[in-house]
């Protein structure tokens, strides 16, 4: 018996975006820099690495952007009360 992942479901979206590239839109801006993308085609979900280049949004990842976002949005604040 064979079974089957998510990963290996058959999806048009996916086929498409694997022949012309994804359509990433920006779902989240947790920085001016760090930004969180999902694909309009087949929502995948991707964020900057700390090379500043695309990754994969894990769940770990979002932990991350969440706390960073966090401590920008801190910074922000006790920056503009001085």
């Amino acid at each position: 018996m064979r079974i089957k992942s998510n990963k290996s479901v058959f999806s048009m979206a996916r086929i498409l975006c694997f022949i012309f590239g994804h359509r990433f839109r920006v779902t989240k801006e947790v920085t001016s820099y760090v930004k969180e993308y999902q694909c309009s085609c087949c929502r995948a979900e991707v964020t900057v690495n700390d090379e500043g280049r695309l990754t994969s949004l894990t769940s770990q990842l979002k932990e991350i952007n969440e706390t960073l976002a966090e401590l920008h949005q801190k910074k922000q604040h006790s920056s503009s009360a001085a």
